[in-house]
């Protein structure tokens, strides 16, 4: 009796070719939600450095940010996409609220920002990648928990010192601060 040689495919082969396929389609994917994430921090890159420069532009005259508020920032219209106002905040690009803290006249004029927190809790990737970025433009910048880094009167503290008012770089600092639980970037800027 000969046998028959029969065409297609064995379960085993099929249950081989559909696991490469999936396989391939969550690495496509995890590419494309690093890409996304990728251009949400470089908008805000962006968007912060645009509004901190008019900010200083506006109130350089005064000698003093007193008032400023992020109702004042949404009427001065410095606010770009992702950057949005809600009614009585601005929102990040992942909806957690902007902190904004100007000082008054007595003392070196300052303003501090705050961008993260725990609405959508930035990654560490990505609250590394903002720091970095805005670092450049900032005169201090520490990076650390929502409960830790704080702003007043113009004035950034707590959490991880990243870069010091003397524009020395701790760099193990952001990756220690990034690391909190619902990471947030504090700025000072004169």
């Amino acid at each position: 009796m000969k046998k028959r040689h029969e065409l297609g495919f064995s379960l085993i082969e099929l249950i081989i070719v559909l696991a490469i396929i999936a396989a391939s389609v969550a690495l496509i994917l995890d590419r494309q939600s690093k890409a996304q994430e990728s251009n949400k921090s470089n908008d805000t890159v962006q968007a912060v450095s645009y509004m901190v420069s008019k900010i200083k532009t506006f109130y350089a005259s005064s000698g003093s940010y007193t008032g400023l508020s992020a109702a004042v920032i949404n009427g001065m219209s410095l606010l770009n996409q992702p950057l949005k106002w809600d009614g009585s905040a601005i929102l990040d690009a992942w909806n957690n609220p902007l902190g904004v803290s100007g000082n008054a006249a007595s003392g070196t004029p300052s303003f501090a920002l705050t961008i993260g927190g725990s609405v959508n809790a930035l990654s560490k990737e990505t609250c590394s990648a903002l720091a970095t970025a805005l670092a450049s433009g900032a005169d201090v910048v520490n990076v650390g928990s929502s409960t830790e880094v704080q702003i007043s009167a113009g004035v950034v503290s707590g959490g991880s010192v990243y870069k010091s008012s003397s524009g020395a770089l701790t760099v193990g600092n952001v990756a220690t601060g990034c690391s909190s639980t619902n990471a947030v970037i504090g700025l000072q800027f004169h």
